[in-house]
């Protein structure tokens, strides 16, 4: 399984936030180019970039450090604020090796065909799940859908991986939700796993459950979590 440390951006700074809410917003006093450094440093081979001022404000703040730690030569995943087509071009000219979409994918039942006719496996759907619905719009609108449906209505666009966040988990160390990733595997298609992602254990029971990621956060840089103990763990057998 891929492990992502995950840094979130925020003017400039790396941040976290606890369950989206932008009034928790932590800054860590941290340069994002030498967080970034220090993981690719300790063996991580990906990270996962979210730009959360662009999320807030709907469209892309921190192309330039995308592109500083794009640089790095570790495959970049990054979202936040990809709002438009042109917004998404801009991230891959930046170096993102693959690009999260959320709200633009669910704003018209034609999008999802036409953006995987764009872009491909470049872009990833990202499916914020809260009460048991997929959200989206900073988790304020929602698409009357569960996951499952979500995931098998993309695939149907031609999407074959997919991000998806436990909304009422993120950013709490809580470990994540057992059985909730589960149900959702399937064939012919896989899954990041992000939310509540807390333990080495964490990491190694979503390997094992056959997850092909895990997004890890704030226990890198609050927990008892080192980043050499999560590598460790993602590289576990079942």
């Amino acid at each position: 399984m891929i492990l992502f440390p995950a840094i979130d951006l925020y003017g400039g700074k790396v941040v976290r936030l606890s369950k989206g809410d932008f009034d928790t917003k932590k800054d860590y006093g941290l340069s994002p180019l030498e967080t970034a450094k220090k993981f690719r440093d300790a063996g991580c081979t990906h990270i996962h970039i979210v730009d959360l001022e662009g999320a807030k404000v709907g469209k892309p703040c921190h192309l330039e450090i995308l592109e500083q730690i794009a640089s790095l030569g570790m495959f970049v995943q990054y979202g936040g604020g990809l709002r438009s087509i042109d917004s998404i071009r801009s991230a891959e000219r930046s170096g993102a090796a693959r690009i999260m979409a959320g709200s633009l994918l669910f704003q018209d039942p034609g999008m999802p065909a036409l953006l995987y006719g764009i872009f491909g496996k470049v872009l990833m759907p990202a499916i914020d799940v809260k009460e048991g619905r997929v959200v989206y719009s900073g988790w304020l609108a929602h698409t009357g859908e569960n996951a499952r449906e979500v995931i098998s209505r993309l695939r149907g666009a031609g999407f074959s991986s997919f991000l998806v966040t436990d909304t009422e988990r993120d950013g709490l160390m809580q470990g994540y939700r057992h059985g909730f990733y589960a149900p959702l595997l399937g064939p012919g298609y896989q899954i990041v796993a992000a939310g509540g992602v807390t333990t080495a254990e964490d990491i190694a029971a979503l390997a094992a459950e056959g997850l092909s990621g895990a997004i890890v956060g704030k226990s890198l840089y609050e927990g008892p979590l080192t980043i050499e103990a999560a590598l460790a763990a993602a590289k576990e057998k079942a």
